[in-house]
């Protein structure tokens, strides 16, 4: 039962009852009964009389006592009506209600009052320590304080504090609490109150305290500003007093231009300069060309037009043509000024600077005789050491000119630390546009790879040329690493743009090696070496890249070279082999074929992928000879897999672009029997973008004529266009994995995906989606209108005898 309820209710308990006047007409009744009992002797007439009088007597006592009740039940309505609106008042306006008896030191309140001070909403009672223990450590001697003095006699008959409680995540609450006490005859003391949240209200009142302290500061600064104000008032006074004495002094006169009416006010000492009766009037921009040399005007001119737009400062030496015919040179220096008003002025000065013009006219006439002089000794001799240490064809730095700045750098070092750079670089197909377009074109590229090589190194590296088509940049500053790759990654993407010689298109990639020194007196020729060893790691990775020499770089090369020579054993000991990786349509989900890849039985390391070796196959040149190995051993297992009845429509073989340009490829495909459609040629797209390799286009040609469908692998990584795809008309397009795994959460990609799917569909192309690595990517990609689906969500790579159990197993596995 809550506070306020048992107020109401004690109110109640003290009004007369309408069950005191039953009790009474019940014992009045008995009564007049008893009395008639004892007359019953009396006489008829008389007993007559006396039964009626106490029946009538008891009607009406029960109609009074119904009348109080239905009064009584009235005002007990209304009582209860009344408490719920205060109950509602009390729950909107969030008002607790508390009751403190300090004879038993307990404090009692509703759930509200509870909920305000952060303690389970709930009505209750608990000690008034309890109390104190929520509220704010620092309020808590007032409270105290002011609960104390309320609860003696004596002390107001109201209370009113405010005071802050803690509430469980850690926040304050400011709260009112008001209330009076009261003391009964034989009731304890007791205090009576109201609680509500005020911490808007005290928190709006701390900013505006804090509002007002601010402004008190702002005004006190001011006071402060307005008294430095008329200090320096005081002090630009004086200044315009001294200004005033030194302009005198140095005959400098004061002019004010006004760019609207172009007319200017000048002072008298303005007047003596250009040599003008002094005038009050202002001086028209007419009479001030007129007093200056008529060479000079249209200069001048322009000069104060030019400050007057742009807001500069004009700053022009001006002659004035005096009246024996002599000049007078005048230099006016002003500057643009926007007044209050918002109107625009030049306001400026002039002094006669003739002694300094005739000065420095005859200083300069006598530094140009001596310049000339100098020079011509000076490219003289310039001439005859640029000609010994530069390369005649390509005017760069010459090998003598590279081998002194080696040596330079070695006797620089002793004793202190010298960190440098060495890049080596070679022109990749040079000695093919030599063969195929003349030592003319071949000189035309070097000239074209010196301007790349200087236009793109940083001032105060030497570039230099030290023979055939090999070139150096030695860099002696303290470059990083991340400096110098961005500097080959500029010179190889200007590098791989064709010229235009003679009307033939000359491309020509180029290889970097970079070695790096730091250190005490660094052997600079070993750096040297270091970088040509680096130059031909990166010619053996496929050129047209860069590479840093590290220590580890020649083990590296050994191990190149001890796998080159395993690479050839394994192809004549049988090592390779062929594994197959399904793919299904997407629509269906049947087995569509599989991707033949080739796997090396490595006879130490297992079975290797072909991302360990591609890369040393391909510098020994023996690519070609591994892709027709996987084509006749896919082939053959096509025919086993037809013999077991297990159905698969087609194997796609990657084919390597030196493949493609072997003139005798369609000729060995002849002798092979393959069947229509049974067999895709799988081509890199960087293979079919140079148009004019007629070698390669008159093979894919052949191939698709032998039935052969040609697909376009890792498309949307390269640099394939609509035209190319027009030209080749592939088969189908296989759309990378780099593109395909993202695009269950890059909007971007997915984007980017479905393009290419509506521009394959738009050609009549069909689509592969590589790296399917999930179910959710399989059918967003089937929702983009992909045609075919691979990836591990659905199979690895198998070897043969795995593959032909996963065929046979999959309309099982299909159907669950």
């Amino acid at each position: 039962m809550s506070i306020l309820d048992r107020t109401w209710r004690s109110h109640w308990a003290r009004m007369p009852g309408a069950g005191v006047f039953l009790v009474m007409g019940l014992i009045a009744s008995l009564s007049i009964i008893a009395v008639t009992v004892l007359l019953d002797h009396i006489s008829g007439f008389a007993a007559g009389i006396s039964m009626i009088v106490p029946v009538s007597l008891t009607l009406h006592l029960l109609r009074e006592r119904n009348r109080h009740k239905s009064q009584s039940k009235a005002r007990e309505e209304k009582l209860l009506d009344l408490s719920r609106r205060f109950n509602l008042a009390m729950e909107t306006a969030n008002i607790g209600i508390w009751e403190a008896n300090e004879a038993e030191a307990l404090l009692s309140w509703d759930a509200r009052a509870a909920a305000l001070h952060g303690l389970p909403a709930q009505d209750g009672s608990d000690s008034i320590s309890h109390w104190y223990s929520v509220i704010h450590p620092e309020d808590v001697p007032g409270v105290e304080a002011a609960f104390s003095k309320n609860m003696r006699a004596e002390a107001s008959p109201t209370w009113d504090i405010a005071y802050r409680v803690i509430l469980p995540d850690g926040t304050t609450r400011h709260l009112r609490s008001v209330g009076a006490y009261s003391n009964g005859e034989n009731d304890p003391r007791r205090l009576t109150g109201i609680v509500w949240d005020v911490t808007k209200d005290t928190l709006f009142t701390q900013t505006l305290r804090e509002a007002k302290a601010t402004s008190d500061i702002k005004n006190a600064e001011l006071e402060l500003a307005l008294d430095e104000l008329s200090s320096r008032e005081h002090e630009l006074s004086e200044l315009s007093h001294k200004l005033d004495l030194a302009l005198a002094s140095y005959n400098c006169g004061i002019w004010e231009g006004d760019p609207v009416t172009t007319n200017a006010v000048w002072d008298e000492r303005m007047h003596q300069l250009y040599n003008l009766p002094f005038s009050n009037q202002p001086v028209t921009r007419q009479q001030w060309l007129s007093a200056l040399h008529a060479d000079d005007r249209q200069e001048i001119l322009l000069a104060t037009n030019r400050a007057t737009s742009f807001g500069t400062t004009v700053n022009t030496i001006q002659r004035i043509v005096l009246p024996n015919n002599k000049l007078r040179y005048v230099r006016s220096v002003g500057q643009v000024h926007v007044g209050r008003d918002g109107k625009k002025k030049i306001i400026g000065i002039a002094f006669d600077v003739t002694a300094d013009a005739l000065l420095a006219e005859q200083l300069r006439a006598a530094k140009t005789d001596a310049d000339s002089r100098n020079m011509e000794l000076e490219l003289a001799k310039n001439r005859i050491e640029y000609n010994a240490l530069h390369d005649p064809l390509t005017s760069l730095a010459n090998r003598r000119k590279l081998d002194m700045e080696l040596d330079e750098l070695g006797q620089s070092g002793q004793g202190h630390r010298t960190r440098f750079t060495i890049l080596h670089l070679d022109l990749d197909r040079f000695k093919e546009i030599n063969d195929t377009l003349g030592h003319a074109a071949g000189d035309a590229m070097l000239v074209h790879a010196s301007k790349v090589l200087a236009r793109n190194a940083p001032r105060g590296d030497l570039v230099a040329r030290i023979g055939g088509d090999e070139f150096v940049i030695l860099a002696r500053r303290a470059a990083t690493a991340d400096e110098i790759a961005e500097l080959c990654e500029r010179i190889i993407q200007e590098m791989s743009k064709p010229i235009d010689f003679e009307g033939f298109s000359c491309r020509c990639g180029i290889s970097i090696g970079i070695a790096q020194a730091s250190g005490i007196a660094p052997d600079a020729r070993r750096v040297l070496v270091n970088a040509d060893i680096a130059l031909y790691q990166a010619k053996e990775k496929g050129r047209n890249c860069y590479e840093f020499f590290t220590p580890d770089l020649q083990a590296n090369i050994v191990s190149r070279k001890r796998m080159a020579d395993e690479i050839l054993t394994g192809l004549e000991r049988d090592e390779f082999t062929v594994w197959y990786q399904p793919q299904f349509e997407a629509a269906t989900m049947e087995l569509s074929g599989a991707e033949a890849l080739v796997r090396w039985n490595h006879p130490d390391k297992g079975v290797l992928a072909s991302g360990h070796f591609i890369k040393v196959a391909e510098g020994l040149n023996v690519m070609a000879r591994i892709d027709q190995l996987v084509l006749e051993k896919a082939l053959r297992d096509q025919m086993c897999w037809t013999a077991l009845g297990v159905k698969v429509p087609r194997i796609s073989v990657n084919v390597s672009s030196k493949r493609l340009h072997d003139a005798t490829l369609v000729e060995q495909l002849h002798g092979l029997a393959i069947d229509p459609g049974a067999i895709c040629f799988e081509l890199v797209e960087s293979i079919f973008l140079d148009e004019s390799d007629d070698v390669v286009t008159e093979n894919i040609e052949k191939i698709k004529a032998l039935g052969i469908d040609i697909e376009i692998d890792d498309f949307g990584t390269g640099h394939t266009s609509i035209v190319s795809l027009l030209r080749l008309k592939p088969k189908r397009l296989k759309i990378d994995r780099q593109l395909v795994m993202p695009i269950v959460n890059s909007p971007q990609e997915r984007a980017l995906v479905r393009s290419i799917i509506e521009i394959a569909r738009s050609l009549g192309v069909e689509t592969v989606a590589e790296g399917v690595e999930s179910l959710d990517h399989a059918g967003l990609l089937r929702q983009l209108g992909c045609d075919y689906l691979q990836g591990y969500a659905f199979a690895r790579p198998l070897p043969f005898d795995e593959f032909n159990r996963f065929a046979k197993g999959y309309p099982q596995r299909k159907a669950s």
